[in-house]
């Protein structure tokens, strides 16, 4: 899967996407560092890649509509509960298909997620 790590996302993140296969650009790599978060999910779509994040602006569906974007994955993440998102995310990645993925918001936290 494609991905675009935004700028706020841990490093470690982006490594272990990259060690799972996934192709991965950071907000970084992109020039994207300090944009405006409309410019960030313009490159996104642009550039046909989910959005990976842990700004909790982008769950906002009214001003982010999940249909408007390939996708949004917000993770709700901290450095103590690290792994336990890591574990949930990489079943996201496994269980839900591009498809289902596609034109969604997918929020995960330590124990779950949901597919919006």
């Amino acid at each position: 899967m494609k991905f675009l790590s935004d700028e706020c996302v841990y490093n470690t993140t982006t490594q272990l996407l990259r060690n799972w296969g996934h192709d991965v650009v950071t907000a970084q790599e992109a020039d994207l560092a300090g944009k405006p978060d409309e410019d960030i999910l313009a490159y996104a779509v642009k550039h046909k890649r989910v959005l990976i994040t842990i700004d909790m602006d982008f769950s906002n569906i009214r001003r982010f509509p999940p249909k408007s974007y390939i996708g949004i994955i917000v993770l709700k993440i901290r450095p103590r509960i690290a792994e336990k998102i890591y574990k949930v995310l990489e079943q996201v990645l496994r269980d839900v298909d591009g498809e289902r993925l596609s034109k969604s918001l997918v929020i995960i936290d330590q124990s779950k997620y949901r597919v919006r």
